[in-house]
């Protein structure tokens, strides 16, 4: 009698979840094929059998972000005031990366990562137009650099292990009110001294 097998979406996921697993642990670059098989308890035959690389499982396991950070550029884009526009994108980037607090860990710092969204059209677009939009259309140097400060800030916060006793609501609602400090039009093109 031939064993059941899962169904191939069934099998996707389970490497996704092994590779989210080690690429938070390892980085992209320290996790092979074989230990996201070895996580899943297959052959690397079996891993090769749903994805052709490995750069391929980090888009996938990458593409949930990527899918939600375009939701919200869509919302965000038919505001007509830039700084309710920077206001939405701001919450909704914070809403993501707090729903994908263990996806933020590979956001923030892998070099691995961010080589493959700049290499990755689909993704480049998705993260080109939310710089943009969220610099506004003459940023200052201070402006560039207090939406640096934001966006890593905000990863590294939630892929932070000695943040994980704080809850996701309050973790979303505190980050929102520092972001908007920081990212006040009060400080918008204020010179730095």
């Amino acid at each position: 009698m031939a064993r059941p097998t899962a169904p191939r979406g069934l099998a996707r996921q389970r490497v996704l979840d092994a590779a989210l697993a080690l690429f938070a642990e390892h980085g992209v670059h320290g996790s092979s094929l074989q230990m996201i098989a070895d996580r899943v308890g297959v052959s690397k035959a079996a891993v090769y059998y749903q994805f052709r690389s490995k750069e391929e499982i980090a888009l996938e396991v990458l593409r949930p972000s990527i899918d939600d950070m375009a939701r919200v550029i869509r919302i965000a884009e038919v505001l007509p005031d830039m700084l309710r526009r920077r206001e939405v994108l701001v919450s909704g980037l914070i809403e993501m990366v707090v729903r994908h607090r263990q996806l933020s860990v590979l956001f923030y710092g892998d070099p691995g990562i961010d080589q493959l969204v700049r290499d990755e059209p689909e993704f480049r677009v998705v993260t080109d137009r939310l710089q943009e939009l969220l610099e506004g259309p003459q940023p200052c140097i201070a402006d560039r650099i207090a939406l640096r400060v934001f966006l890593s800030g905000v990863c590294r916060v939630a892929a932070d292990p000695d943040m994980s006793d704080i809850g996701d609501s309050d973790l979303q609602r505190t980050l929102v009110e520092l972001s908007a400090r920081l990212l006040s039009p009060d400080h918008a093109g204020a010179p730095v001294s």
